[in-house]
């Protein structure tokens, strides 16, 4: 019997996130040195997106592919 996983794993480059990993799903963070920009899902069923942050770092907003500015 197998039984699902509720983990979560984050993986970091230096003490930036870059990979989160939920079960089957993986989400990249890309990033230039200090800012994040954007989110990209590896399954199909989740759509990366723009990421709206502040001057502290931290997302607001994740605007996808399929939603107007």
């Amino acid at each position: 019997m197998n039984k699902a996983s509720n983990r979560s794993l984050f993986f970091y480059q230096g003490d930036k996130l870059i990979t989160v990993k939920e079960g089957d799903q993986h989400r990249a963070i890309f990033r230039n040195a200090e800012q994040p920009l954007a989110e990209l899902s590896t399954d199909n069923t989740q759509a990366g997106g723009l990421l709206a942050i502040d001057q502290m770092g931290s997302v607001l907003v994740v605007q996808g592919s399929d939603e107007q500015p």
